[in-house]
């Protein structure tokens, strides 16, 4: 089972997330208990769509709302 690297820009913690194939970001954001409408999706200086399906080894995860 492939895995992707989640950096979370906030928390400056990292996470490996396996995925299987056609599963997309927002599905490995909701299994690691966010909402994807609260984040932003990048590889490198490209934002990605929280809809995509995982291609990427590692992205980070910038999350735009405060949860508290």
């Amino acid at each position: 089972m492939p895995v992707v690297r989640f950096c979370f820009s906030r928390s400056r913690t990292v996470r490996e997330v396996a995925y299987e194939e056609g599963e997309t970001y927002a599905d490995l954001i909701l299994r690691c208990g966010l909402i994807p409408d609260t984040v932003l999706i990048f590889t490198g200086d490209q934002s990605l769509p929280e809809d995509a399906p995982v291609c990427e080894e590692e992205v980070t995860i910038e999350e735009t709302a405060s949860r508290g």
